[in-house]
């Protein structure tokens, strides 16, 4: 089963805000997908995202710095709150949670 409209509405929210996070939970989905846990949180692996690692942006080609970001917008919360629940219930695959992230940053135009 596909991620639902809401759930990649959360997705795309939490990568928008921080597109450096998302090449990071994509890069542990690729190299070590056995990682990723089925745990009781609010936001699944948007968590990472979100909370785990900090906003960074490309200055030049090699050069990425941290950088403080607006705080992420509550009312996209509840979207990632329905991906968290999607997360746990299984509802999709790692895999499938690795190509929408690749989708999403390529319609973006982001890349690290």
């Amino acid at each position: 089963m596909p991620i639902s409209e809401e759930a990649l509405t959360g997705l795309r929210a939490a990568i928008e805000w921080n597109p450096y996070g998302a090449k990071v939970l994509l890069g542990i989905l690729k190299e070590f997908p056995t990682w990723m846990k089925y745990k009781d949180d609010p936001y699944g692996p948007l968590g990472l995202i979100l909370f785990g690692v900090a906003p960074h942006k490309q200055m030049t080609d090699g050069v990425i710095l941290p950088v403080k970001s607006a705080p992420f917008p509550e009312d996209k919360l509840a979207a990632c709150q329905v991906f968290g629940e999607e997360w746990k219930q299984r509802a999709f695959t790692k895999q499938e949670l690795a190509d929408s992230i690749e989708v999403i940053l390529a319609e973006l135009n982001i890349r690290f």
